[in-house]
């Protein structure tokens, strides 16, 4: 079966969601991302995808820093809460419920319930069609003890996002959130 070539990406396994925290002068920003790779080991850095439309794109490159953080399924809600377009200047911590924490060696927050949180340096951005590739040296690493206790992947529980408010996890369904 020929498929239309703009229509390539259900046929790729999902990468995980995470959250990339980044300031707006003082105001913390949060929104959720689907595209996202690590691309080197050393030094250490990763890619995600952003269209240069999203307050996260002006705010990294404004600030140079941002966060990424991996969520769990326990909060796929408040996920979905921050893809909301709320005005510039709302913070999505707030809005959502969630923790902003001081990062180690960024300015841009940690998100206390995410498994993981990468805190990184912008490396550089590069137009890729409609979105821009924004690759970001990590600088300092944290995870949760319950998920780096037994040191395997299997401890990481990533969301991955269908669609229209609708999750997916490894094991039991997620159910459609409000």
């Amino acid at each position: 079966m020929e498929i239309e070539p703009q229509k390539f990406m259900p046929l790729m396994a999902a990468p995980p969601v995470v959250l990339v925290s980044t300031l707006y002068g003082e105001v913390p920003n949060l929104a959720p991302f689907g595209m996202i790779m690590p691309i080197s080991s050393n030094p250490p850095m990763l890619a995600v995808g952003i269209k240069d439309s999203r307050d996260t794109f002006a705010n990294i490159q404004e600030v140079g820093e941002f966060v990424v953080g991996l969520p769990g399924p326990e909060i796929a809600g408040q996920v979905n809460i921050t893809a909301k377009p709320f005005p510039r200047g709302t913070s999505e911590f707030e809005q959502a419920g969630l923790t902003p924490e001081k990062s180690r060696a960024v300015r841009p927050f940690r998100i206390k319930e995410c498994q993981t949180n990468l805190e990184c340096r912008l490396a550089w951005a590069k137009e890729a069609g409609d979105h821009y590739v924004v690759v970001g040296e990590v600088v300092a690493a944290s995870v949760q003890d319950e998920v780096w206790c037994t040191r395997t992947r299997d401890d990481l529980n990533p969301i991955y996002h269908l669609g229209g408010g609708l999750y997916a996890r490894r094991g039991p369904k997620l159910e459609r959130e409000p």
